[in-house]
């Protein structure tokens, strides 16, 4: 276990089939909103979530940080869990990296502001698991 791959997780994440279709707005200037994104969530819980995604800055706005890591950017988000309603949260990007598939894709881990009871009450779909 390093520094860098502890679990810190609070909450119990689950795995959902859902898309995700997220925006980020400047830290620097809040006015200034990426085009909309869409990806995948890799897993869930009430306090956050990892989405699998194409870009990290659209538009030229990075999903975690502006003007050499001065501002924190935020995250606006919608999740849409197959066969249940869109959930809305909002937040920051805590991580990133490259994604292990699909090639040249990117992970991010965001923490929201709020707590979304709603995500754990929906009990989203789990993964088929490819094995």
């Amino acid at each position: 276990m390093t520094l860098f791959r502890r679990e810190r997780r609070i909450k119990e994440r689950y795995r959902p089939l859902a898309t995700v279709v997220f925006t980020v707005h400047s830290g620097k200037d809040p006015g200034r909103v990426s085009s909309p994104v869409t990806g995948d969530v890799q897993d869930v819980s009430s306090t956050g979530m990892s989405v699998v995604t194409p870009r990290l800055a659209p538009d030229g706005i990075h999903i975690m940080y502006d003007t050499l890591m001065t501002y924190r950017n935020r995250i606006d988000a919608t999740i849409f869990p197959e066969g249940k309603p869109p959930v809305r949260v909002q937040g920051t990007v805590i991580w990133f990296r490259a994604a292990d598939e699909p090639a040249g894709f990117y992970i991010f881990g965001m923490r929201f502001d709020q707590e979304a009871p709603s995500l754990e009450e929906l009990r989203l779909a789990p993964r088929k698991d490819p094995r």
